[in-house]
């Protein structure tokens, strides 16, 4: 027996009543049809545009945050310069004071730039050649 003929055995016959009921309600169902596949696309469509708000929001949040970031690591790098520098100031300045407290220093100083003398001593100042 060959396939077509055992489908043809599975065939029931429909009463001509149903299938007029049938045939009258396609129209119906195509337009249910229709407005599934409408409400379907709108649904869609919502939910396109709510992934796109959210995503763009989240894009917005992360572009000011990366602006955040690129000041925050300029002011970073201007500080740590600044640092470097009273810290090298700082060293300096300490390294005066152990001279200052040094009493030959002191002697020294206070004889080039204020040309004090001790008692009987004689100074003599002799021209610089700056030719």
């Amino acid at each position: 027996m060959s396939t077509y003929n055992r489908r043809q055995l599975n065939k029931q016959h429909v009463n001509p009543e149903i299938q007029q009921i049938i045939r009258n309600s396609e129209p119906a169902n195509m337009q249910a049809k229709r407005h599934y596949q409408r409400a379907h696309a709108n649904r869609e469509k919502k939910i396109l545009f709510f992934g796109a708000v959210f995503a763009s929001i989240f894009a917005v949040q992360l572009l000011v945050s990366q602006v955040k970031l690129h000041a925050a690591n300029a002011t970073l790098t201007a500080t740590q310069a600044r640092l470097t520098t009273v810290q090298k100031t700082n060293s300096d300045l300490k390294a005066d004071q152990k001279r200052l407290n040094d009493p030959a220093y002191l002697q020294q100083i206070l004889r080039d730039k204020y040309g004090y003398t001790k008692s009987g001593e004689l100074v003599y100042n002799l021209p610089s050649n700056n030719n």
